[in-house]
């Protein structure tokens, strides 16, 4: 059960991330068992599964919704991601191997490639497993926990600002000066600019949004 649940909770956050399930959209679980060929009790599993990550939240009395965020909401969570993955690029730094250095330079290659062929898609993962590979190499499981209790809260609405070819090419020119103050050893430089990075992406935001909602 719990394997099968993983993979109905990755097919319901793929329509979550993609916008077939826009946020507010209330989960119906029958509707997605009969679409999915399951029965009610994966769906109801994956649901747990994907409130734990704070993709979809409950409201009394009427069932399980796709999380909503107010524009301040996710404007203060960038902030508090900036902070957070500035200090894991210094410690990423302290921290570096071969094996790790490698790992980080393969990733930029593979985002190049997704950049390449404008797949936003593709992109939008990829770049997600970076942030993930330097959170991790940071040796820090608080930080890990930290930062990606706030990324799953702003999932929902950043995947859809990556789907144009200048904001992706200007999101991995940023990785990679990132990855080569962390190759060059200079912590306090890439503190800086895996900071910035957060904040770059939190203007792109808003560069995307007619009305802001400040409430």
């Amino acid at each position: 059960m719990p394997l099968f649940a993983n993979t109905v909770a990755d097919e319901l956050r793929k329509l979550i991330y993609s916008g077939e399930l826009a946020p507010g959209t209330r989960i119906n679980e029958a509707a997605l068992a009969a679409r999915m060929g399951v029965s009610r009790g994966p769906i109801r599993e994956a649901i747990r599964m994907l409130a734990g990550k704070g993709l979809v939240t409950p409201v009394a009395h009427k069932g399980m919704f796709v999380r909503q965020m107010s524009m301040r909401d996710m404007l203060e969570s960038y902030d508090l991601r900036a902070l957070i993955f500035g200090f894991a690029a210094r410690r990423a730094t302290e921290f570096l191997t071969p094996e790790r250095r490698q790992a980080l330079e393969g990733m930029l290659v593979k985002m190049e490639d997704a950049c390449a062929v404008n797949d936003g898609g593709l992109y939008y993962e990829l770049n997600l497993q970076f942030h993930t590979l330097v959170l991790e190499y940071s040796n820090n499981r608080h930080a890990c926990q930290a930062y990606e209790s706030y990324a799953n809260e702003l999932h929902v609405f950043r995947r859809r600002f990556f789907n144009y070819a200048n904001k992706m090419q200007r999101s991995n020119d940023e990785h990679r000066a990132i990855v080569a103050a962390i190759v060059a050893g200079d912590a306090v430089k890439a503190e800086q600019l895996a900071e910035q990075h957060v904040l770059a992406g939190k203007q792109r935001l808003l560069e995307s949004v007619d009305d802001v909602d400040f409430k």
